[in-house]
């Protein structure tokens, strides 16, 4: 049998190791009721209440500091969460079911003495194993620290005994809200059953249930489901010792998460399709007064389940079953609030399946439950933006799958959608304005004369305030926000009048692409111009998108040392690109081709429309432009081939205008020029648009080889 730390080691290891660090905050979003102290309430003003949320906090706090100015945080774009109270109805009622002294306990030992292979023993062997492994590296860096410096072991002489003192204020604090903890714990153990778990006694008590749903061994069975979802909160606790085996373990979670819906409709009387009304009704009445406590105990085990978890397959599992019981969190409003904030957690993680598994929920508890929608807007949308505060070449694509989830869970109710997507809108307003009035300071200085220009616009261009002004929209947050609503008008706007909230969305996306000019920016301003074929796709609205992007495509002379220069640039992970790679032979080819494949987009939208050769006149300028001052070889081609193809389309626009005889301004007719070619699709541009975009996929599918 492993033995146990000692006081001083389990003080130590509380106060300053990761894996306890880790478990204590878990604790404490499991079990958030605090007992209140005196003269204030139990939970200290300005304290996150939901333990998950102060994990990512803090996280997301290391990020920042480690990458600096590339991670500025936008400040003003969360919507405020309303953190009530939804300790109280847990306590209530959230101890063990009473059990039915006749229901059949088993043992498998002939002897009937205690199981020795008990499944919290191997918990409490590894658990004391990662303590004390971590125990001797943290020595063992200190050790090599002060060796190495000691300059620094006299400083942190000077400075641990005024931060000693702080952390055993700390300390103490914390240790006075486990005790609680422990002692919530400890009066809930006092009616918990005691018997040991066989495999006989299991099976015993599930053929009885499957039988007849009303039978006593219901309650034994969610009592012994309760124990299993909150094994490994309190492994040393007489409840967490039931389990004969792994195999009992796993027995009683499976059945009671498979079967426990099919049982509580069998009870209720009620069909797959009832709604939110009818559950209050029938948990109210008298009949639902003998299954509310078995529903309830269900319901937030379950959830217990959730946050203890750390395996994705189980947890999918998990999930699956409790979207068939999304009904039942119905009648329970506070379980409902505490399972979008465990569902908002899971959402946000790396793996895709499980993503979407809680997606899959969050969508249903939102459309079934009205009240809940607010909670998974306002969680999603905060959570959404802390998930884009750094983006890379790994993460892009889960930040595009949680950005259609919000989108369609923001579909889900227009009305409350539009009034939270233009106050978000107006908070992006009012970011770049005051960017602009920093920036236009800059530009009355430079208008000066010369000698004013070095005395004056110097220390301008230095101010704290332009820097951080202008950061707060050079940043992954605001323009994944500003994509945020342009995907969601993409999605509506044919159905409904999102009018208002395009123009100020469109308003945004052009102030920024000019507040940001130059070559460095061009990612940026090729995210932002896509935004802008988007918006005129779904709206038919024609927006000049060679403003927006010649202006950048000016290069300067490849030299023979940037040309031998293959450093890759990925830019769905970039928006300003670095000083460094300016010059490079792979980035200028980089532009010109994401250039290409932009306005291959814009012209297809329009390549039939009666004014093509109209909208095609100045881009075609400025290509051939390009293609003269174009120094590298391998771009001759790709640019040539795209004024070869605009040409064509235009001189095929306008030998099928001089064919009708209509004005302009008859608008059902230009609205049905060339509707049947259309619909073939055989013209040439449309047929080398999908070759620019089947190249385009083949180089991310070459990209996101290569980064693995």
């Amino acid at each position: 049998m492993a033995k146990k730390l000692g006081k001083k080691a389990r003080k130590f290891a509380r106060k300053h190791l990761q894996t306890a660090a880790k478990r204590n905050r878990k604790i404490r979003a499991q079990f958030t009721h605090r007992r209140p102290r005196r003269g204030g309430s139990g939970r200290e003003e300005g304290r996150p209440g939901d333990g998950d949320e102060d994990v990512r906090r803090r996280a997301d706090d290391a990020t920042l500091d480690i990458n600096g100015d590339a991670t500025t945080l936008v400040t003003g774009l969360e919507f405020p969460e309303d953190e009530a109270e939804i300790d109280a109805e847990f306590s209530d009622s959230d101890g063990y079911l009473s059990e039915d002294p006749e229901c059949p306990y088993y043992s498998d030992s002939e002897d009937g003495d205690v199981v020795k292979d008990s499944i919290m023993q191997d918990g409490l062997d590894r658990q004391n194993d990662e303590m004390n492994l971590d125990i001797k590296k943290q020595k063992k860096k200190l050790k090599k620290l002060l060796d190495k410096d000691p300059e620094f072991a006299n400083f942190l002489e000077t400075w641990q005994s005024d931060l000693e003192s702080h952390r055993n204020k700390e300390g103490s604090d914390e240790e006075d809200e486990m005790d609680s903890m422990d002692d919530d714990v400890d009066s809930s153990d006092r009616n918990a059953p005691s018997a040991i778990l066989t495999s006989k006694t299991v099976n015993e008590w599930c053929q009885l249930v499957a039988k007849e749903p009303k039978s006593p061994a219901l309650n034994n069975l969610l009592n012994a489901f309760r124990d299993a979802c909150r094994f490994g909160v309190h492994s040393d606790s007489a409840s967490m010792k039931r389990f004969q085996n792994i195999t009992v373990f796993y027995q009683i979670i499976t059945f009671v998460l498979s079967e426990s819906d099919s049982i509580f409709r069998a009870l209720l009387e009620i069909s797959d399709d009832v709604n939110k009304g009818k559950i209050v009704n029938l948990i109210n009445s008298k009949k639902g007064k003998t299954v509310d406590p078995l529903i309830k105990s269900y319901l937030r085990s379950s959830l217990n389940l959730l946050s203890q978890l750390t395996d994705n397959k189980i947890l999918n599992f998990v999930l699956t079953r409790l979207r068939a019981s999304a009904v039942l969190f119905s009648a329970y409003p506070s379980t409902s609030s505490r399972l979008v904030k465990i569902l908002i957690r899971l959402w946000a993680s790396g793996d895709q399946s499980l993503s979407l598994s809680a997606f899959l929920l969050i969508r249903e508890v939102a459309s079934l439950l009205p009240d809940c929608l607010d909670i998974c807007l306002t969680k999603a949308y905060n959570t959404y933006l802390a998930s884009t505060k750094l983006v890379n070449d790994r993460n892009t694509k889960h930040i595009d799958f949680l950005m259609d989830c919000l989108v369609e869970l923001y579909s889900l109710d227009l009305q409350k959608s539009c009034e939270r997507a233009v106050t978000s809108v107006g908070q992006l307003n009012a970011i770049l304005i005051q960017a602009s009035k920093t920036k236009e300071k800059e530009i009355r200085f430079i208008s000066c004369d010369r000698t004013r220009t070095l005395l004056i616009y110097m220390p301008v261009l230095h101010m704290p305030e332009r820097t951080e002004d202008l950061r707060k929209i050079d940043n992954w947050q605001y323009i994944n926000c500003v994509n945020l609503w342009v995907r969601f008008l993409c999605c509506n706007y044919k159905d409904y009048n999102l009018h208002p909230l395009f123009s100020q969305v469109l308003q945004v996306i052009r102030g920024v692409a000019h507040l940001f000019p130059g070559t460095r920016y061009l990612p940026l301003r090729l995210r932002l111009v896509q935004m802008v074929n988007e918006l005129s796709s779904c709206s038919q609205m024609f927006f000049p998108i060679p403003s927006l992007l010649f202006d950048c495509l000016e290069f300067r002379e490849v030299t023979q040392k940037d040309q031998t220069q293959k450093t890759k640039v990925n830019f769905s992970s970039l928006l300003k690109v670095p000083k460094n790679l300016l010059k490079s032979r792979y980035f200028q080819e980089e532009c010109i081709l994401k250039a290409i494949q932009v306005l291959s987009a814009h012209f297809a939208q329009w390549s039939y429309h009666v004014s093509f050769p109209e909208v095609a006149t100045i881009p075609l300028i400025l290509l051939k432009r390009l293609h003269e001052q174009t120094t590298l070889e391998s771009l001759h081609r790709p640019i040539k081939r795209l004024i070869d193809q605009v040409n064509d389309n235009k001189d095929f626009i306008q030998r099928k205008r001089d064919e009708v005889s209509f004005s302009p301004n008859d608008k059902a007719s230009v609205d049905s020029f060339l509707q049947a070619e259309k619909s073939n699709g055989n013209a040439s541009f449309t047929r080398f648009y999908a070759s620019v975009s089947e190249n385009r996929q083949l180089r991310e599918k070459c990209f996101n080889m290569s980064i693995r």
